[in-house]
């Protein structure tokens, strides 16, 4: 229900936050602030409260986020494509030009999904921003060196850390996690207030963090309705005790009952693809295993995000180095088609599931989305089947669905002969010369770090002190 309510801005937050912390002085958690402010200001306040994105994190490695291009290509690409054979782009009829004004003079393309751009069912809040940051650093399992896209130039801080530090007002099981690469971590670098990510070797390994031992090893506990009868006696029991009514034990007992609920169930098949899931997701690009691998990880980060149990994953992506791909066109077009299959799947899995902290909206509504790499490879030319490493003034970017929080289509411009930086404090495009690649990142990433907290500027400047006002959409 909507209500009338008085503050704004500021004062607003400041009450939502004092909420939270008398609640939290009472032992009485997060649910019941959350329940609190609905009944004072209406579930528009309540959801006010509710104030970060959830995030996924996509990396592709040793040149793998060249796959990418094929999803959201550099708008040059497209506009070399009619003539020139050689530019690395599978088929001019499968690039969306997106059109809407939200656009101003950016331009942007997504790929089409069965004759329709990617995510176009969603309308502008899903469009990708394309920021260009950091440099080409090739090649990298996990791109974290000095200078690269999704570290903020201002220190040891990285964009990930501090989206998980803007994160933890959304509670959950294990707050990050990071799918390694051989054993080689995601880039996930510092932050204060940052929570630990939990680093698995692939989604199986994700899967088991949240598998109960107790429920896999008691052979009484397996059985569902024996595993729901402990729940209720020990709930029971813990009703019993002399200090159920005493406020300062509440938030103690709280604790308890959400574990116990964990200990006796096996989340493995809750959290596990369903039958037949991948290979729809797919669709024919199911054959290819850095596909299936993508699908899967998704798959088993929206169930994770569906039952609460985390608030960001960062994965790797491909990893396969794809320098001579282009002497076989019909398997890239499999990959690339595959690819933005199994992005509408996810983006439309999460729209069918409503938030479990804001029951008023859709996860898909709750989400922000990146894709960064060492190197994107050249965007103009796959002469003699070579994709080649080198970018275009050693450009790199990342690609970013803010939900809205951002604007979309292209910062920067990546050309034949080199690049054009831009001030994301104006949106005017400059020579690195005249604006120089440490110049741009901090605002781009500043971005990033706007779209995670919702619009919350207070919080990004606990970051980074960079302007990025001409790429984000304000809230008021």
């Amino acid at each position: 229900m909507k209500r009338d309510f008085p503050l704004r801005g500021a004062s607003r937050r400041d009450f939502i936050k004092g909420v939270f912390a008398a609640s939290a002085a009472l032992g009485l958690g997060p649910t019941r602030a959350i329940e609190m402010l609905d009944e004072i200001g209406g579930s528009a306040l309540a959801a006010g409260a509710i104030n970060a994105n959830r995030a996924v994190h996509i990396i592709g490695g040793d040149g793998g986020g060249a796959w990418f291009t094929l999803v959201w290509p550099v708008p040059g690409t497209i506009t070399e494509l009619a003539t020139n054979s050689t530019v690395p782009f599978d088929d001019m009829n499968k690039a969306g030009k997106i059109t809407s004004g939200a656009l101003e003079d950016r331009s942007l393309y997504h790929r089409k999904v069965n004759g329709s751009p990617l995510w176009s069912n969603f309308g502008d809040k899903k469009l990708v921003t394309a920021m260009l940051c950091g440099t080409n650093i090739g090649h990298e399992t996990s791109p974290k060196m000095a200078g690269n896209s999704n570290t903020i130039p201002t220190g040891t801080i990285g964009s990930f850390a501090a989206s998980a530090a803007i994160q933890t007002t959304v509670t959950s099981l294990v707050p990050v996690i990071g799918i390694n690469r051989n054993g080689i971590a995601m880039p996930y670098g510092a932050a204060t207030g940052a929570p630990s990510p939990a680093a698995v070797p692939d989604s199986n390994a994700m899967i088991n963090l949240f598998s109960s031992s107790a429920s896999k090893l008691m052979a009484r506990l397996s059985d569902p309705n024996n595993a729901k009868l402990y729940e209720e006696y020990y709930k029971a029991f813990l009703g019993l005790v002399k200090t159920v009514d005493r406020a300062t034990y509440q938030r103690a007992y709280e604790d308890s009952r959400v574990a116990i609920s964990l200990v006796s169930q096996n989340l493995g098949s809750v959290l596990s693809p369903a039958a037949g899931q991948v290979d729809t997701w797919c669709g024919p690009a199911a054959i290819d295993a850095n596909v299936k691998a993508l699908a899967n990880n998704l798959i088993v980060a929206a169930n994770a995000f569906k039952k609460g149990l985390c608030s960001q994953v960062m994965m790797p992506a491909f990893n396969d180095d794809p320098h001579f791909v282009w002497a076989d066109r019909t398997r890239v077009s499999r990959i690339a088609d595959g690819i933005a299959l199994v992005f509408q799947s996810f983006m439309d899995y999460l729209n069918s599931i409503p938030d479990p902290v804001d029951q008023s909206k859709k996860l898909a509504d709750n989400i922000v989305m990146t894709v960064s790499a060492d190197l994107m490879k050249g965007p103009y030319s796959n002469a003699n089947s070579d994709w080649t490493d080198a970018t275009p003034g050693a450009s790199n970017w990342m690609y970013v669905m803010s939900n809205g929080y951002m604007k979309p289509g292209w910062f920067g411009q990546v050309n034949r002969n080199g690049k054009m930086n831009y001030d994301p404090d104006t949106g005017k495009l400059y020579a690195p010369a005249q604006f120089a690649d440490s110049m741009v990142t901090p605002g781009a990433l500043g971005a990033l770090l706007y779209a995670v907290s919702r619009g919350n500027e207070r919080r990004v400047r606990d970051f980074t002190t960079a302007s990025y006002r001409s790429m984000v959409n304000v809230v008021l």
